[in-house]
């Protein structure tokens, strides 16, 4: 019997812009979680929490008595409340982990259905488990979601904030309401979006991740936001958008990637803002169970 699981789950970018709430993107940045039925020695991790919930979740939903205990580890550097999909990392881990120990009574279509109820929203949690650029919607009670293909060559320019925009108080901020015209803004550029990409058509990129709906009410908790934006297209991005509910900026290039990631860190500098750069890609892979 297998009483101890580790789980490599990938970071994730959600929204691309325009797809609010139905556009994510798995990266390859990466955390291993650990699962275990016995005691391990690592000091807790802030999503800690959040893996034992899911998986208890996975095992209430399997009709499997719960463990009295698990333990968690969590190794890797995603950091939390940064728009990198952290807590759908921490909750894709928990399930997938979860699953194995039991044998895995689960399917993956499952495990999206309850990582989703937890999360609110699936735009990470199906990239978290299925990798590669997802879209994600929902039809009555289940959720549809297709992988659009990637051309090889995309590179993923990151900006991290030192400051956090915890996920609910940036959703706080949100319009109640958009005009039909914001409205068909936001749908036709989500749609030439998701087509640029799975062309290549990497000039049309810019005109594709702009958006009415979340971003202009998030930058007022990131007032640096659109000078990020035109930093990263000054040193040779193709677009830029807040990753998530941020306060992670990403940049979408095929060249010069450092230096997008210099200007971006030089404007955020000039604008009075501290973090880090890192330049990373889309990945396939979603969460997999590593072998014991």
């Amino acid at each position: 019997m297998v009483d101890r699981v580790t789980v490599r789950v990938p970071a994730t970018s959600a929204n691309l812009g325009p797809g609010f709430d139905c556009l994510g993107l798995a990266l390859a940045l990466t955390a291993e979680v650990t699962v275990s039925l016995e005691p391990e020695a690592d000091p807790p991790h802030p999503p800690d929490s959040m893996i034992v919930v899911a998986a208890r979740a996975a095992y209430r939903a399997a009709g499997r008595p719960e463990p009295p205990e698990l333990w968690v580890s969590w190794r890797g550097d995603l950091p939390v409340a940064r728009g990198l999909g952290a807590s759908a990392a921490a909750r894709a881990a928990g399930l997938l982990a979860a699953n194995a120990l039991m044998g895995g009574p689960l399917s993956l279509e499952e495990l999206l259905a309850l990582g989703t109820e937890q999360e609110g929203h699936a735009d990470n949690m199906a990239p978290a488990l299925f990798g590669g650029l997802q879209v994600v919607v929902r039809e009555d009670e289940r959720w549809r979601h297709l992988a659009v293909p990637l051309p090889p060559g995309l590179k993923v320019v990151l900006f991290i904030p030192d400051f956090e925009m915890p996920t609910k108080e940036s959703r706080r901020r949100l319009p109640q309401r958009l005009s039909r015209e914001d409205a068909v803004f936001n749908v036709g550029r989500a749609a030439l979006l998701v087509a640029a990409l799975a062309q290549g058509r990497w000039e049309l990129l810019d005109a594709a991740t702009q958006d009415r709906l979340h971003q202009p009410a998030r930058a007022r908790l990131f007032p640096a936001l659109y000078d990020l934006f035109d930093a990263a297209k000054e040193g040779g991005a193709h677009a830029a958008y807040l990753s998530g509910s941020g306060s992670t900026v990403a940049a979408l290039a095929t060249s010069g990637e450092e230096r997008v990631a210099r200007l971006m860190q030089q404007a955020a500098v000039a604008r009075g803002y501290s973090g880090r750069t890192v330049i990373t890609a889309p990945s396939a892979e979603g969460a997999q169970v590593l072998e014991p």
